[in-house]
């Protein structure tokens, strides 16, 4: 259960930023799978420059830019909606290092689990 508008713009969002910040002819991994607790993940992964750990907590916030993506298309919003979506849906968003790039992971409630979904306007 969820508003497939906004998980699809929340992979977009996550698959987006893995091709901005990819090697040249590098790699970017998507996977889907259910955690422990029944949570649905879904990982995308690329082999960028990464995320330094003292930068991970702001790459969610609004128009967030670490030093590293100055020189990137982009204003600072993807990741953050992909924040906010994990929210709605009583998420989050984990990103961790891919040992050469990032891992960026949309953890979702269960699909049985009580959750009220507002009616998307996108």
């Amino acid at each position: 259960m969820g508003d497939p508008l906004l998980i699809a713009q929340a992979i977009g969002n996550l698959i987006d930023n893995a091709l901005k910040y990819a090697q040249l002819n590098g790699n970017i991994t998507v996977e889907a799978s259910k955690d422990w607790s029944g949570n649905v993940v879904i990982a995308v992964a690329d082999d960028g420059p990464g995320v330094p750990d003292d930068e991970k907590p702001n790459v969610t916030d609004r128009f967030y830019r670490g030093d590293a993506s100055r020189g990137t298309p982009g204003i600072g919003l993807g990741l953050s909606l992909v924040a906010s979506v994990a929210r709605l849906h009583r998420g989050t968003i984990h990103l961790t290092d891919n040992h050469l790039g990032l891992r960026g992971s949309l953890i979702l409630a269960p699909p049985d689990a009580t959750v009220d979904f507002p009616k998307s306007n996108i």
